[in-house]
């Protein structure tokens, strides 16, 4: 049986709650991410925050003063004020196919891979897509 951590992506590409919005957007294209787990100051998991919600903030439109300075506030907000505080966890030595489905029933596109109490990978529908199309092209279908 497949497990998370035979699919996860590893190292977790993580920030501080501390991290600002350009700087997570930053992170997210030069490691080609969607999603970044949040890490208090303790490397614990907080939170996560999303290509969605970065852009959800930032791709406003100024039309009028207050919008102006509201851009212009957004550019140093540390993502801890818009992160989503409530994150879908798996474990490492949970079945792919139960993550497959959680991604599914949450509509969702990844999750945390968590350890104990640290983040030790994230595995994505993208995870899951390689892996099929690897084991689909070399024929079998079966093992790693």
């Amino acid at each position: 049986m497949d497990t998370v951590r035979d699919w996860m992506s590893q190292p977790p590409i993580c920030v501080s709650d501390s991290t600002t919005l350009p700087e997570a957007r930053r992170l997210m294209h030069r490691h080609r991410v969607r999603r970044l787990p949040v890490l208090d100051s303790n490397g614990r998991l907080t939170g996560i925050v999303t290509e969605g919600d970065i852009n959800r903030i930032s791709d406003s439109q100024v039309h009028d003063m207050r919008q102006y300075n509201l851009y212009h506030r957004v550019v140093n907000l540390p993502v801890r004020d818009f992160m989503s505080r409530t994150v879908i966890t798996v474990g490492p030595d949970e079945p792919v196919i139960a993550v497959a489905q959680l991604l599914l029933r949450h509509r969702i596109g990844g999750v945390p891979v968590v350890e104990g109490d640290r983040v030790i990978g994230v595995i994505t529908e993208s995870d899951l897509f390689r892996r099929m199309v690897e084991r689909e092209t070399r024929g079998s279908g079966s093992g790693r």
